[in-house]
C-alpha cells in the first residue's frame, strides 16, 4: 500500500498522458517559425551585402565589419532555424512513439485477453 500523500495509481498514470493535438499544433507553429527565421537570415545577408557594396572599397575597415556582421548574424539566425526545425522533428517523433506505444500496449492486452479467453473456454467446454 502507498503512502498517504501519494496519489492513487490511476491518477499518477493519467498525469503523464500526452496531448497529441496540442503537440501537433505546436509542431505546426514551429515549422512556420523555422521558415520565418530562414527568411530573416536571408534578409540579413542581403541587407549586409547591400551595405557592404554601398560602402565600397574606400572604407576597408567598415566593409570588413559589415561582412563580419553578415557572417555572424545571418549564420546565427540560420542556426536558430535549424534548431527550431530539429525541435519540430523531435515533437513529431515523440507523438509517433507515444502512439506506437499505445498501439503495442493495446495489441499485447488483446493478445493476453484472447489467450485467457481461449484457456477459459477450453476449461469450461472440455
Amino acid at each position: 500500500m502507498g503512502r498517504l500523500d501519494e496519489p492513487p495509481y490511476g491518477l499518477l498514470m493519467a498525469r503523464y498522458e500526452m496531448d497529441r493535438e496540442a503537440v501537433s499544433k505546436v509542431g505546426g507553429a514551429i515549422s512556420r517559425d523555422a521558415a520565418t527565421l530562414r527568411a530573416v537570415a536571408d534578409a540579413v545577408a542581403a541587407a549586409s551585402a547591400a551595405a557592404g557594396s554601398a560602402v565600397g572599397t574606400g572604407q576597408p575597415g567598415l566593409t570588413a565589419e559589415i561582412d563580419r556582421f553578415r557572417l555572424v548574424h545571418a549564420r546565427l539566425v540560420d542556426a536558430m532555424a535549424d534548431a527550431v526545425t530539429a525541435l519540430g522533428g523531435d515533437l513529431g517523433l515523440a507523438v509517433r512513439r507515444e502512439r506506437d506505444t499505445e498501439l503495442a500496449a493495446a495489441s499485447a492486452l488483446g493478445s493476453v485477453t484472447s489467450t485467457l479467453g481461449s484457456r477459459l473456454d477450453a476449461r469450461m467446454h472440455p
